[in-house]
């Protein structure tokens, strides 16, 4: 009887995270506010997701300043950039920084975007080519001068399962172009 109950506690738990939904992140410039910002776009609709521990994971050029990114958070609690790897040998030209969340309620509905966090450097200069991490092909923590760093995209749920799927639009920021859409207000 045990037995039967760990089997069905672990298929309701796989029904809900599939039945849960996934999450894509985008990063781009807002020419207007002079920043840049990340949004999260569900597959699904619900107030007070329980958006538990995550990482949103920036890519930049490595000519970007060796410093902290200064952020604003908007949704699923406070952002700061915890970790940071600079032009390591395995991606010269870039740097990595994982901005990490403890997380908090958030209403997302369903295909519209809910602005997550925004940042800008130190030095107040945009600089093109910013994207986001991609999990399946940018260096992982063993690769050549990335000293174990963890970066990568993750957003936990309130069981703790991970249902970030993708970036969309991830083809690298540019300065001189306002990349909003209307829902860029959109705060929960």
């Amino acid at each position: 009887m045990k037995k039967f109950v760990i089997i069905l506690s672990l298929l309701v738990s796989s029904f809900w995270a599939s039945a849960q939904g996934t999450i894509q992140l985008t990063l781009r410039w807002n020419l207007n506010l002079n920043r840049y910002e990340v949004y999260a776009k569900p597959s699904f609709t619900q107030n007070n997701f329980p958006w538990g521990p995550s990482q949103i994971s920036p890519v930049l050029p490595s000519a970007a300043p060796n410093a902290n990114l200064v952020i604003t958070s908007f949704a699923a609690g406070s952002w700061a950039d915890n970790s940071k790897v600079y032009a390591p040998s395995v991606q010269p030209n870039n740097d990595f920084h994982g901005v990490e969340s403890s997380g908090g309620p958030i209403n997302l509905v369903a295909n519209t975007e809910t602005l997550i966090f925004s940042f800008v450097f130190a030095d107040g200069i945009c600089r093109d080519g910013l994207r986001l991490f991609v999990n399946s092909s940018d260096p992982q923590s063993s690769a050549a001068g990335m000293n174990g760093g963890d970066f990568r995209n993750s957003i936990s749920n309130a069981n703790l399962q991970d249902v970030y799927i993708s970036n969309y639009a991830n083809t690298g920021t540019t300065c001189n172009v306002c990349n909003v859409t209307a829902p860029e207000l959109s705060k929960n």
